[in-house]
């Protein structure tokens, strides 16, 4: 079985009726107060809680144990809920690796109101403990979509109307000069080596971040946040 860590984590997910939770396990030492949502959320869907003499390392205590990592969303049904919306913002990560990277992107996008996060099925960081973790629950309100081919979404998403923005530090805008429209993609590309550039060859616009310091570069999950910021200002 697969874990989700993490008192909020474990309360978001026994909110999603959808997510298969076979047991919950609860260190001794933990403080009652803080289990009080976690037990009445757990009840109401008979799911027993198990307490452990055994901690888990970065869990606050607290562990749900699921059959596997259910999030990935079709990208077929994931178009049609975004043919139906009138504003939207996508992301698409070309090649992040980094699970803590990815889980803090997650938490960022539900934030600021991302409808889903594309991710290519080779060469890309997988949904795992981690990355649930570092979500603090936010992976379950926001889909996550595998794709083969990242400039055919690409293609996809510019036949519903979508303008594609490519974070790239040699970009000719600066991120907070541009009016984004109501259906916008960003693209984020990997850690050390940014977007490919047959992606960054579908990309409508290129924008980056202005810098002051002696340090060139801002880490993925980072550079995410502050564009998805200023990105939301014209949406919600």
């Amino acid at each position: 079985m697969e874990k989700i860590i993490g008192i909020n984590a474990v309360v978001e997910a026994l909110q999603n009726p959808e997510k298969n939770i076979e047991k919950i396990e609860v260190f001794k030492g933990v403080k009652a107060e803080r289990l009080g949502q976690l037990k009445k959320l757990a009840s109401k869907r008979n799911i027993k809680i198990h307490s452990t003499g055994k901690r888990v390392e970065n869990s606050q205590g607290v562990v749900a144990f699921i059959s596997q990592y259910d999030y990935y969303v079709e990208f077929g049904g994931f178009l049609e809920k975004l043919a139906g919306e009138k504003k939207s913002i996508v992301m698409i990560l070309d090649g992040v690796q980094d699970p803590r990277n990815f889980g803090a992107i997650i938490r960022s996008a539900e934030i600021f109101g991302v409808s889903g996060i594309i991710i290519p099925e080779r060469n890309s960081v997988k949904i795992n403990e981690t990355v649930v973790k570092t979500s603090t629950g936010a992976i379950e309100h926001v889909d996550i979509v595998k794709v083969k081919n990242i400039s055919e979404a690409m293609s996809q998403l510019k036949k519903l109307d979508f303008w594609i923005y490519g974070a790239d530090g040699a970009g000719n805008k600066y991120y907070h000069e541009e009016k984004y429209p109501d259906k916008t993609v960003i693209v984020m590309g990997s850690e050390g080596f940014g977007i490919r550039k047959k992606v960054k060859e579908n990309c409508d616009i290129l924008v980056k971040i202005p810098m002051h310091g002696k340090i060139n570069s801002l880490n993925v999950s980072v550079a995410g946040g502050i564009l998805l910021s200023e990105i939301s200002k014209n949406l919600h």
